[in-house]
């Protein structure tokens, strides 16, 4: 099956009617029509519905699998491509992420711009959301890489390459009146006085948590992400409780401090398929992402011998 028919395919089901897909690949509609026919004779089963006074498509199970690999068909040929084109480009390619809600900027600022700098001529993709998403884009191809806040759910489908520890920190605004003076500490029975904002990666820890410990917080926020957690700490109405990098800067105006007595790991994870094989351009990332991760090591162990 020529992979252009399975490209149609991906274009109607995203723009989600004919019309609009024939627009978008700028071929005649009768033509779109014809292929998706073709599909459904070669795989012989119905893969779009048409609900008659709708002109939105309807996927079938057949046509969800398809949809799924047909993404993953596509961007293995993109990928072969790109891999031609950097054997005889140079460190020329693109690098594909999927990132856990909150953890583009950091991402970019301590390993995307060093890289950058190397490597000038790539081209980097990076998509953002929640656990099952990275899944999906993970799987279907469409990134290489994934960057995760939470452990992953189908251990069998993914490599853990790279595994760092986080803590979980209370975040007060500098002279926060929640903040007690020479403080370094905050346990879960202070924090259920307080009115909380936490990030989603926090929230189901803490809730069970709390809910053994008999304790019933004021949980006023729940954010997908870090930003809007500190957000909602800056002008001092909540305590913010979020993961940290042992080596993490907090914004102007800000502090963290430690959450004693947690019962729960947090890490962040960088993963990729089981079994599949990387870009050129990916291997030399992770390579430089090692190295740096081996000096944020020794960095933090420096750090902690300095405290002791």
């Amino acid at each position: 099956m020529d992979t252009q028919h399975y490209r149609h395919f991906l274009a109607v089901v995203e723009a989600g009617s004919m019309t609009a897909a024939a627009e978008f690949v700028h071929i005649a509609q009768p033509a779109l029509s014809k292929q998706i026919r073709a599909l459904e004779e070669y795989f012989g089963a119905k893969l779009i519905i048409t609900r008659r006074g709708s002109k939105r498509i309807i996927l079938t199970d057949a046509g969800e699998i398809l949809y799924h690999k047909a993404k993953y068909i596509c961007s293995l040929e993109d990928r072969t491509q790109n891999e031609i084109d950097e054997l005889t480009n140079g460190d020329h390619g693109t690098l594909r992420f999927s990132l856990a809600n909150s953890r583009a900027t950091p991402f970019i600022c301590r390993c995307l711009k060093p890289f950058h700098k190397l490597f000038p001529h790539v081209v980097f993709e990076l998509y953002e959301g929640g656990l099952k998403e990275q899944h999906d884009q993970l799987l279907s191809g469409i990134t290489e890489i994934g960057i995760l806040s939470v452990p992953i759910t189908h251990q069998n489908e993914f490599e853990v390459l790279f595994r760092r520890d986080e803590a979980v920190a209370a975040i007060f605004a500098r002279d926060s009146r929640y903040l007690n003076a020479g403080e370094k500490t905050v346990g879960p029975e202070q924090l259920a006085e307080f009115p909380l904002c936490m990030s989603a990666g926090c929230y189901m820890h803490f809730k069970k948590m709390f809910r053994d410990l008999g304790l019933t917080p004021n949980i006023l926020s729940v954010c997908t992400t870090r930003t809007s957690v500190m957000k909602w700490v800056e002008d001092d109405s909540v305590v913010g409780v979020v993961p940290l990098d042992p080596l993490e800067v907090m914004p102007s105006g800000l502090r963290s401090l430690p959450i004693r007595d947690v019962d729960f790991a947090l890490s962040k994870t960088v993963v990729k398929v089981k079994g599949r094989s990387l870009s050129m351009i990916a291997k030399k990332f992770l390579e430089f992402y090692g190295q740096l991760d081996e000096a944020r090591r020794g960095k933090a162990v420096r750090k902690k011998n300095r405290a002791e």
